[in-house]
């Protein structure tokens, strides 16, 4: 690693430290919505130009009503979020993913990701996420990431990409860590001479993959100890049997007394029922489904506006759950903007 980018390590601790408090307030703000995070910071560490690291940040609900996750928003390009859940239950939790992708930039880097939160009655607040990182220059990744892409149940795919070590003939691969149980994945050294490194990722999607979506990380582990870990996300999205036109439905721009409607086809290749509509609430609500067995179903959607209405843009995720054997839930999403 070049001098310059060892010595940006020293100031990683400060960096992050000032970057603690993302949204204007304290560590030690009494806030309502930052105190239902247990943590608000996370520093990645060195990580190789062109690799995307994320981190879960977990949120718990210890208030009395439900809070609703309606908008995420980055202060950087290179870093974007998720949410596994829109509303979460007193007592519940939410897991909000940050991802930085490293492809544009070398040395210290630090972003926030700021999350916007309602109450069912009506307390709004923003709270910022902070992540931070030192991007290497001498160690690369091309492509940044593993993506599968999107393809069918049972499908076979292979990627690959390579990780080279600029300026240091002896850095080794030691061992590669997987979690994943449906890919298999290995190295190769393809170059070594006086001054580079390089080593070939394979990856292969397994066809017992089950139906939903791919998130995973494998870590390479290196013989240098400055930077001994080389992560790489895998992402891809399996579809299974059950799919929805539109997956995401825009219902346009209403004013704040007024209201919208929309509908949802979600088919199959054989008859099935649906048993439960998940996620409804914040002004969204579902028809309720017919309980006899059918390859497509219809699904109404109606929003209405009321005394506790968040204005702006809005987001509503779903959950369509089927007596499909073997088939996950079907998400499925609404956006509209409300005017005052």
């Amino acid at each position: 690693m070049n001098a310059g980018l060892r010595g940006v390590l020293m100031f990683g601790t400060l960096a992050a430290l000032m970057a603690s408090a993302p949204d204007g307030r304290g560590r030690n703000d009494p806030s309502w919505a930052a105190a239902l995070f247990t943590e608000r910071t996370h520093e990645f560490g060195p990580v190789p130009r062109g690799a995307t690291v994320r981190y879960p940040f977990v949120l718990r609900n210890r208030l009395a009503e439900p809070v609703s996750i309606i908008n995420l928003r980055a202060s950087c390009g290179c870093t974007s979020g998720r949410a596994n859940v829109s509303t979460v239950p007193p007592g519940g939790q939410a897991v909000i993913e940050a991802a930085m992708d490293t492809t544009s930039f070398v040395g210290r880097k630090a972003t926030t990701l700021f999350v916007m939160l309602v109450t069912a009655s009506g307390k709004q607040e923003e709270v910022g996420l902070a992540v931070s990182s030192t991007i290497l220059s001498d160690v690369v990744l091309n492509p940044g990431t593993i993506d599968f892409g999107t393809l069918a149940k049972g499908q076979e795919m292979t990627r690959t990409l390579t990780i080279d070590r600029l300026g240091a003939p002896q850095w080794r691969v030691e061992k590669m860590v997987s979690a994943s149980k449906v890919i298999d994945a290995w190295l190769d050294e393809t170059a070594r001479d006086a001054k580079n490194v390089q080593y070939r990722l394979t990856m292969k999607l397994k066809p017992t993959a089950p139906a939903g979506l791919i998130r995973d990380e494998v870590r390479v582990m290196t013989n240098d100890s400055e930077a001994p870990v080389v992560p790489i996300l895998v992402t891809g999205q399996v579809l299974g049997d059950l799919s929805a036109s539109p997956v995401m439905l825009p219902l346009g721009r209403i004013a704040n007394n007024g209201h919208a409607q929309g509908r949802y086809l979600v088919r199959a290749s054989k008859p099935f029922q649906i048993v439960a509509l998940e996620g409804q609430g914040n002004g969204f609500a579902l028809d309720e489904f017919e309980p006899s067995a059918k390859a497509v179903h219809l699904i109404n959607l109606t929003y209405k506006t009321g005394p506790n209405t968040t204005l702006g843009d809005v987001r509503q995720v779903f959950r369509v759950v089927t007596d499909l054997p073997g088939e996950v839930p079907l998400e499925i999403s609404a956006t509209l903007r409300v005017d005052p």
